[in-house]
């Protein structure tokens, strides 16, 4: 059984989700696409914008080269509500296996909801046999390291950002809703100081 250490290194040109303030960006990985307790994910880095350093490892356990072909990469704006997603990629596994010491430092493009090419992500990916503790991250430049959508991928990526924007507007609706409330009944307690003059 081996497993793929996937060591999260930085982010860089992220879309910008947040309507006010900055991205708290943090990133998730998972071998499979459809099953949200598979995936691991880095620290949030509050207010880190646009550009983000996590320099996190993270390993996936049970990894099979004959089943799993893809790592499946979120980067995600932590709310308090609903996370927002800020770009998401897939990347085929076989540009590791066929790296010297099945193990590469690459920057890998990643694509909006929309399915527009935004930011990047650096990555350092290694496959290991079982047994064997996670590798050093290499002291060498970063290569361009290959990334694609999956539509699967994108289906789940594009739901999350609807579910986001309900909730932002669900919020927004009962932010409105309040502020009428304490107007009319500010206007009440108006009106009945008048009648009392």
């Amino acid at each position: 059984m081996h497993s793929l250490q996937v060591s999260v290194l930085r982010a860089n040109q992220l879309d910008d989700v947040e309507t006010v303030g900055k991205n708290d960006p943090y990133c998730r990985v998972s071998l499979v696409n459809d099953d949200k307790t598979k995936f691991q994910k880095t620290a949030v880095k509050k207010d880190a914008g646009k550009n983000v350093e996590w320099n996190q490892t993270l390993t996936l356990e049970d990894f099979q080269p004959t089943q799993h072909h893809l790592l499946y990469v979120d980067i995600l704006d932590d709310d308090l509500m609903s996370d927002a997603p800020i770009g998401f990629a897939a990347i085929p596994l076989s540009q590791v296996e066929h790296a010297t010491g099945r193990a590469m430092k690459g920057t890998f493009n990643l694509f909006t909801p929309g399915g527009k090419q935004k930011g990047t992500v650096s990555l350092f990916l290694a496959i290991l046999s079982a047994g064997q503790g996670n590798v050093q991250v290499p002291d060498v430049s970063e290569m361009q390291g290959l990334s694609e959508i999956d539509n699967d991928h994108q289906h789940r990526i594009k739901s999350m950002k609807r579910k986001e924007q309900a909730t932002d507007a669900a919020m927004a609706a009962g932010v409105i809703g309040g502020l009428l409330g304490a107007k009319a009944l500010f206007d009440g307690h108006k009106t009945a100081a008048k009648k009392e003059v």
